[in-house]
């Protein structure tokens, strides 16, 4: 997202409150989710580089594909909020339908680790969305979602936005729909279905050491540049 009036460039990192906080920017300015393009908040057309929704640019395309000029990123304030890794890959597993078809350790195994090769921008390390290729950190401010209520004052206060709150966005829930758009373009996880949990609403709660372990082995930069405990 970049905002010529807040002077704000924010690098959205799927499932950490980024539409709520594109929202508040959005409202401040007087347009909506309908008139988000003024802010790159768009589909990428066809011949323009980057991921199909721009909004999730990270940090080093902002300037490595032309977005914006060197000068205007070092003049502008950066800001990106990132979360527990673990909380992350639950918050994916719900999010994108796959509870609802595998279990949470087949999720890990023969789906998460593979979407992280394939640098799909949903599993993509925070990390990389933030540093560049040779581990220098690419924005001003990285505030956490664990503590957002304290670390987005500072952002508001940066960015001259004042008497606002930041508004919690809630998808409507289309776990089934995604669960079965998954199986549909991924047949190879047929051999972990489960259908009882199509009708199920249990959430994962608690992980294992072993799932903690393999969440861990992925995402390890995250773990050790933002402060999160293994």
């Amino acid at each position: 997202m970049i905002s010529t009036k807040h002077k704000a460039i924010f690098i959205h990192i799927p499932k950490v409150a980024g539409q709520s906080i594109e929202t508040l920017f959005l409202e401040d300015l007087g347009l909506n989710w309908d008139t988000r393009q003024e802010l790159l908040l768009r589909k990428k057309k066809s011949d323009e580089p980057g991921p199909h929704r721009l909004a999730h640019l990270k940090a080093k395309d902002y300037v490595g594909l032309g977005y914006l000029e060197v000068s205007k990123y070092e003049e502008y304030f950066s800001f990106s909020f990132v979360r527990n890794p673990y909380s992350r890959v639950i918050s994916l597993y719900n999010y994108l339908g796959y509870s609802k078809i595998i279990s949470f350790s087949a999720f890990i195994k023969n789906v998460l680790s593979e979407k992280v090769r394939e640098d799909h921008f949903f599993f993509r390390p925070q990390y990389d969305y933030l540093y560049s290729d040779d581990g220098k950190l690419l924005v001003d401010f990285v505030g956490k979602l664990e503590r957002i209520a304290e670390d987005f004052k500072y952002v508001l206060e940066k960015v001259g936005i004042k008497g606002k709150n930041l508004p919690h966005i809630n998808k409507p829930e289309k776990g089934v729909k995604r669960g079965i758009a998954s199986l549909l373009t991924t047949p190879s996880l047929l051999k972990d279905l489960q259908l009882k949990r199509l009708f199920s609403q249990k959430k994962v709660s608690e992980l294992s050491e072993d799932q903690k372990e393999d969440i861990y082995h992925i995402y390890t930069k995250d773990f050790e540049n933002f402060g999160y405990e293994k």
